[in-house]
């Protein structure tokens, strides 16, 4: 159910993003638990073409989400920290055999290519990976204006998403947040 809720915000976020820098703040509230998670999501710059079956432009979300947390009397949700980063392709699958892991190139700015070794689901799902050890990526990306992901697709070998980091520390809210 969560990957649905991950899908649908994605996909709407990509439909109606103008091309710029659109970052979207969702809070998920678990009444039952009484615990709030904070995701927070934008999309690549721009489509990429792969191989067929996949033809005709694919999308990289990226969303970043926290540990459920329960908040204290007072607490407002904006201080949960961040401690997970997930790539979503919206049509293709993310090329990694591998059961140790796979790895991405990330490249901030104009400094260094950086490798991060990214994981599968548990799930099984080719459409989604998330970076294994995350923190310095989340720094990176609250100092820097432009990021660059380069994954490999099946079928398609290696593909570079262009991501506009204007916009991380000012959010819109997603007005359909619980």
């Amino acid at each position: 159910m969560k990957w649905l809720k991950f899908a649908i915000l994605s996909t709407a976020l990509i439909s109606s993003q103008a091309m710029s820098a659109r970052w979207l703040l969702t809070y998920s509230k678990d009444e039952m638990r009484g615990t709030t998670e904070k995701i927070l999501q934008t999309n690549s710059k721009r489509p990429v073409d792969l191989q067929p079956p996949y033809q005709g432009g694919s999308w990289l979300a990226m969303v970043l989400r926290s540990p459920r947390v329960e908040l204290k009397e007072g607490e407002k949700p904006d201080n949960i920290q961040l401690d997970k980063a997930i790539l979503i392709i919206t049509k293709g699958q993310f090329n990694c055999p591998s059961h140790d892991g796979c790895y991405i190139n990330v490249k901030f700015d104009n400094e260094k290519i950086q490798k991060y070794k990214t994981l599968k689901p548990n799930n099984g799902s080719t459409d989604v990976i998330y970076l294994e050890d995350p923190k310095v990526f989340l720094q990176d990306i609250a100092k820097h204006k432009k990021l660059i992901i380069e994954a490999d697709f099946y079928q398609s070998g290696a593909r570079q998403f262009t991501f506009d980091l204007n916009g991380y520390s000012t959010p819109e809210i997603n007005p359909e947040s619980e």
